[in-house]
């Protein structure tokens, strides 16, 4: 294992170290709060406990661990807050009845006064 105390940030951990084994490293010795983001789009809040060569376990600020494939993952990002919400999946809401389907009326016609 190498010495992850030295690095200050997750950029430096994975540029100076020897990238996502020092990256994952330094995320869990300094228990930094993380969004993962996996390929299907779900957002999941946590700290990184451990990982190995396939697989990444999370948990949450309420001890809900959740194991996590790296086939899976999209991207891993730091977290502003001090403490995870939720290990659980995000969705982005909007208000009631309301869409994010862009309407293409292009096609229909007006009639003409």
């Amino acid at each position: 294992m190498t010495d992850n105390s030295k690095y200050t940030s997750l950029g430096q951990a994975f540029s100076i170290g020897n990238g996502q084994e020092s990256a994952l490293n330094w995320l869990k010795e300094k228990k930094i709060p993380v969004a993962v983001f996996l390929i299907s789009g779900i957002k999941l809040e946590g700290v990184v406990t451990s990982h190995d060569q396939y697989s990444l376990l999370l948990t949450d600020s309420r001890g809900i661990q959740q194991l996590i494939y790296k086939a899976k993952i999209s991207t891993i990002t730091q977290t502003t807050s001090s403490k995870p919400k939720t290990g659980r999946p995000s969705f982005r809401t909007g208000k009631p009845g309301s869409s994010d389907r862009i309407s293409d009326d292009s096609h229909r016609s007006t009639p003409a006064d």
